[in-house]
């Protein structure tokens, strides 16, 4: 199997292209990067034959055991889709594929960080409000089919980040097994603003959740949904469309939090992603 670089200005960021070798009828499978660390986001793009060699059907993307629907992309037959590492994936090398073509992933470690927090008796659990799971797990996901965002996404809060993407947690002097920090904590104070990290549609306003707290999710197309979490007040409601950098609420301490915060998630096709990524690269 050859690989070489790709440079028909597709992308920005260095790319890698794969061409299986069988002749005409060979899907070409272009990545972002092909050694991504775990937590980081991969956008895969896929040219097919010309559409008189590739049939009706469009094929599915599929990587460690997960399928990716693939969205048209102009015209030649492009298509492109984007996974997300998790973090607790092991190290090593990994298949990607679409339909019988495949191109090799090596997934590099991510060397998060150990965090010791202590929370009172009361919140020191993961217990969820009825119906709590289902209105989060149901937002997650969500696919719908336009891209929404354009560019990198900014900032949901001007606050410094006091826990990063990844981190193991040690909680009471017990550490977590299974669990790592699906998102970024923003330290502000109670009442400071949040805002929507990218334009999207408001599928998501929980509020009083023993968990989540007061919490919004957005829908930013193709599998991208983000979560902001622990909120004071909630300034929009579901079926709202919101801009890059709008107000959506202000940060509080409602749910498992030990203090005013804004824990903000970028989930990927059900994965969540290192929020720094989406904030310095245009996916």
């Amino acid at each position: 199997m050859k690989r070489w670089r790709w440079v028909l200005g597709l992308f920005l960021a260095p790319t890698f292209l794969v061409n299986s070798g069988q002749a005409a009828q060979a899907a070409h499978i272009a990545l972002s990067q092909d050694a991504p660390h775990q937590g980081q986001t991969v956008e895969v793009v896929v040219t097919m034959p010309s559409p008189e060699q590739k049939g009706e059907a469009q094929p599915t993307l599929d990587f460690n055991g997960s399928h990716y629907q693939l969205f048209a992309f102009g015209d030649g037959g492009v298509s492109k889709a984007l996974i997300g590492i998790p973090a607790d994936l092991e190290p090593g090398s990994y298949k990607l594929a679409v339909g019988s073509d495949s191109v090799p992933i090596r997934v590099q470690l991510g060397r998060f960080p150990l965090q010791h927090l202590s929370l009172p008796p009361a919140k020191d659990n993961f217990d969820m409000s009825k119906g709590e799971k289902q209105a989060v797990e149901g937002a997650k996901q969500t696919v719908s089919p336009e891209r929404l965002w354009h560019g990198p996404f900014v900032k949901p809060s001007k606050a410094r980040v006091s826990t990063g993407f990844g981190q193991k947690r040690v909680v009471n002097g017990r550490l977590l097994k299974d669990y790592y920090h699906s998102g970024m904590d923003f330290a502000g104070g109670a009442g400071s603003p949040i805002a929507a990290a990218a334009a999207g549609t408001v599928i998501l306003t929980g509020r009083g959740f023993k968990l989540h707290g007061n919490c919004v999710a957005i829908d930013h197309g193709q599998g991208v949904i983000t979560f902001y979490i622990h909120m004071k007040s909630i300034a929009v409601k579901k079926g709202d469309h919101v801009s890059a950098g709008e107000q959506i609420g202000t940060i509080g301490a409602t749910g498992r939090a030990n203090g005013p915060h804004l824990h903000f998630s970028v989930y990927v096709n059900q994965v969540a992603t290192n929020p720094n990524d989406w904030f310095a690269h245009s996916f």
